[in-house]
């Protein structure tokens, strides 16, 4: 495996260059939305270190049309249920990797501060409630408008306070990967699709702004094609490969796309285990899988969107595309210097 990089991390952070980039390590008006299960935002290795905040959805809110049923800010949801998985993704995004009795490799893309809004969903079928057959509850695009209405919400706020404006952007990370799309929301004849809803939210804002979100998903790890959302063309469709620099799945079958769009490490991520009992809060555990990769993207999005924050998100999507290999029919590698040097390129 190798020795472990200057200042913590595992080997991940080596693999895509995040050790030695001159990015910021905090995020600067870029909002990482996580759609997952609940974060145990009291572990010691999600303490902010010097700036940005943890939040999320709630059932009442005037920013979360519907609102949400289950937790945020713990593993254990309304009906008793543990799931780790939200707190594996925000120690790949935020770990701080630093204290007496931490492990530092658990160290993020963003160990000086992330702000995260958290949509606590069931990730095995994008339901904001623990029972996917409730009304509405299946609708992945009620967690989507969630992530949304928090992001307009911080424009709003902060327009105007800077001259000129600072403008929030949104990278937001999903944590579902499904055989099929969600069902559409709405009444009739006024319904929207899942894929409806990605174009309009990718698309230009409503004053004619740049594109202002990318939506980052795993590609998944057990169907025979690319998992939904990822597999939407809206949807930067991540894989993992592992210490070696083998892909974790050699074949995704046939479907809207036949392979991820870009590979990050997905094997060996070391986490934070939460225990249900509160013992060992300081305990890891090794975690694989495309989630984990894709919650490495995500966390180099938001590094990248803060070092330029004049870019869309259609530039910042093309700079994490720019290492695959020109004629190559195979996905590109996460690698944080050729797409900070993409991005340098454009002057945005």
């Amino acid at each position: 495996m190798g020795a472990q990089p200057p200042g913590g991390g595992s080997w991940a952070l080596s693999a895509i260059g995040a050790s030695a980039s001159k990015l910021p390590t905090k995020s600067e008006q870029v909002l990482l939305c996580l759609i997952s299960s609940g974060v145990a935002v009291s572990s010691p290795y999600l303490a902010q270190r010097s700036s940005g905040s943890w939040d999320g959805c709630v059932a009442q809110h005037p920013l979360d049309p519907g609102g949400c049923t289950l937790r945020w800010d713990s593993p254990l949801d309304n009906k008793g249920n543990w799931k780790q998985r939200g707190t594996f993704l925000a120690s790949v995004l935020a770990g701080s990797g630093a204290g007496r009795g931490l492990d530092a490799r658990v160290r993020g893309l963003l160990p000086d501060g992330a702000d995260v809004y958290v949509v606590p969903v069931n990730p095995d079928s994008g339901s904001l409630t623990s029972s996917p057959e409730a009304t509405g509850g299946s609708s992945r695009i009620r967690a989507y408008t969630a992530c949304e209405g928090h992001l307009r919400g911080l424009q709003a706020r902060d327009y105007g306070l800077y001259a000129p404006p600072l403008r929030w952007r949104m990278v937001v990370l999903v944590d579902v990967a499904a055989q099929w799309p969600t069902a559409p929301v709405g009444l009739s004849g006024f319904r929207i699709s899942e894929a409806d809803w990605l174009a309009t939210a990718t698309g230009r804002t409503v004053d004619g702004g740049s594109p202002d979100v990318l939506m980052v998903a795993p590609a998944g790890d057990s169907f025979s094609g690319v998992a939904f959302p990822a597999a939407f063309p809206q949807v930067l469709a991540v894989g993992g490969f592992d210490c070696e620099g083998s892909p974790l799945r050699s074949s995704y079958g046939i479907g809207a796309k036949q392979q991820p769009d870009i590979l990050a490490p997905g094997k060996n991520i070391i986490v934070q285990d939460v225990r249900r009992d509160g013992s060992r809060t300081a305990a890891t555990k090794a975690w694989e899988g495309s989630a984990a990769a894709a919650a490495l993207v995500a966390g180099a999005a938001a590094r990248l969107w803060s070092a330029f924050p004049g870019c869309s998100a259609d530039q910042v999507r093309a700079a994490l595309l720019s290492s695959r290999p020109q004629g190559a029919a195979q996905p590109a590698r996460l690698n944080l210097a050729a797409a900070q040097k993409a991005l340098a390129a454009q002057k945005c």
